[in-house]
């Protein structure tokens, strides 16, 4: 390292268990950061400052000003701008010498593997059960070790696993479908959990790319706000597990039953018979409205609130990141033709800018 870095790097490697060695191998690895929200952004900021030599930044998103009490690389100036590139400024503004590699893309079951080439080690800071699986079953299948974490309101959960599985993140979570958790956006969280979480996940991360071997890959940590606890819990193999026991086999998410991609849903909307309905609640909707949707929330779908459709009419709910416009589809005769509109308002939103 250069002298300028030896200075930067000084008191941290006087801890006798990192030292010159340990710094060497964080400034010769790589991590790729999916999700630049309460989690990824501490991640990103910390992984840089302990020394890790190249970062990939993985969002689709621009910044929002609910955003900003949690995701804490931004400011209102940043409101509109891509994550990636704000993060991306932070970072090499705090650590010139870093590589910074940016990814507009949203995860999912039909992402190519080839995104996590020359990565050695992944996070996962998503918020949705499909990305989580996703990154799980990608992960695998390039044999690469990623960190884990998530959190609802006030409390947070964090775990490692291996490139290889044995267990997984399909072992701790086997059976969960959008709609089983809350996002965010509407259950809530507090910001300073995010933060914890999202630093705890590069502790581990920076611990496995000092002594793999000796890293646990076989626990979850989940991490409580009132009062303030941390517990262990170990995590088992599950052999029928279709990610990485003797059930594996090609995955197939629920999603490519009931979601649709928007260049289809643009196309098929030319055909004049497509009804964009927005699931999302009344103030979301004036917050962020959709052009030419029609509003009907969620909540008023559950107490049974319902309008008639014509027959002939397709049917695609939309919601803010494509969650609830899942569950809203049981809500609606399944002599229509419907859809969830995948990706929700950002991913629609993102599509008509890069594509304007």
């Amino acid at each position: 390292m250069g002298s300028l870095e030896d200075q930067f790097f000084q008191r941290q490697i006087q801890v006798p268990e990192i030292g010159f060695v340990g710094q060497k191998k964080w400034k010769d690895s790589s991590v790729l950061i999916i999700g630049l929200g309460g989690l990824g952004c501490p991640a990103a900021l910390h992984l840089g400052l302990a020394g890790i030599g190249r970062i990939g930044l993985v969002d689709f998103d621009v910044v929002e000003v609910s955003n900003l009490h949690r995701q804490t690389l931004f400011t209102f100036e940043d409101v509109g701008k891509p994550k990636t590139e704000v993060v991306a400024k932070i970072l090499l503004e705090h650590c010139p010498w870093l590589q910074v590699e940016c990814f507009s893309e949203l995860i999912s079951e039909s992402t190519k593997p080839e995104l996590l080439d020359s990565w050695d080690i992944v996070l996962d800071c998503t918020d949705t059960i499909n990305s989580k699986y996703a990154i799980n079953d990608l992960c695998i299948k390039k044999s690469i070790p990623f960190v884990a974490a998530s959190v609802f309101r006030t409390s947070a959960q964090f775990a490692i696993f291996s490139g290889e599985g044995k267990p997984c993140y399909r072992c701790l979570f086997p059976n969960l479908k959008e709609g089983d958790t809350l996002s965010c956006n509407i259950g809530g969280v507090l910001g300073v959990q995010t933060a914890l979480a999202g630093t705890y996940q590069t502790s581990l991360v920076l611990q496995y790319l000092l002594d793999p071997d000796n890293t646990d890959v076989s626990s979850v940590y989940f991490m409580e706000w009132n009062p303030p606890t941390l517990f262990q819990s170990k995590i088992e193999p599950s052999v029928e597990c279709p990610s990485c026991g003797s059930g594996k086999k090609e995955i197939h998410f629920e999603s490519v039953r009931s979601e649709i991609d928007i260049e289809d849903f643009l196309s098929y909307q030319k055909r004049g018979n497509v009804l964009l309905v927005d699931v999302r609640e009344k103030e979301e909707a004036e917050s962020h409205p959709i052009v030419g949707s029609f509003l009907l929330p969620l909540s008023e779908l559950e107490n049974g609130i319902t309008h008639k459709l014509g027959k002939d009419i397709m049917l695609v709910c939309i919601c803010e990141t494509g969650i609830r416009s899942k569950k809203a589809l049981a809500y609606f005769p399944n002599t229509l033709e419907k859809y969830s509109l995948k990706g929700g308002r950002r991913a629609y939103i993102h599509f008509l800018k890069i594509n304007s």
